[in-house]
């Protein structure tokens, strides 16, 4: 299932919903509390991933790598340092210059700077997560983000 999702300058965003979770799926994600040190906040769904979350309410799949860009530029999101980032900023990982995934900023200790993220796990759970304590797949280059609309 596909939805209308655009950006705040009209453009759209190819997105789309799946209905089901592969067994491996399903054995990714229930090892994930043994293997990193994450808070799991929710059940797996495969309706949205971590840009729907981050960036569609959790209404959708935003899969295309260009489409990240298009919502940073269009929606007027711009970069900050991590000790600036705040409670609603964003996160975006990157591997080789392709976004890979996203997620909201819930808080950063100002004694500590280090980030606490809610981000979203493929199919698997929502999770709560210091900003470092991600699954290698998605690049170690990261960049906070905050909407100026």
């Amino acid at each position: 299932m596909i939805i209308r999702l655009q950006t705040a300058a009209g453009r759209d965003i190819p997105n789309g919903q799946d209905s089901e979770l592969s067994a491996y799926e399903q054995n990714w994600a229930a090892d994930i509390p043994a293997k990193y040190p994450v808070k799991v906040l929710s059940h797996l769904t495969p309706t949205y991933n971590c840009h729907g979350l981050t960036f569609a309410s959790r209404r959708t799949k935003i899969t295309d790598s260009p489409a990240i860009s298009w919502i940073l530029d269009d929606d007027h999101y711009e970069p900050v340092a991590r000790q600036a980032a705040r409670p609603g900023d964003v996160i975006v990982y990157r591997r080789d210059g392709e976004p890979t995934h996203s997620g909201i900023v819930l808080e950063n200790e100002p004694d500590l700077f280090v980030p606490i993220i809610w981000s979203k796990w493929g199919n698997g759970p929502e999770v709560r997560h210091n900003y470092l304590d991600v699954p290698s797949v998605y690049g170690s280059d990261h960049q906070f983000y905050r909407c100026k609309l």
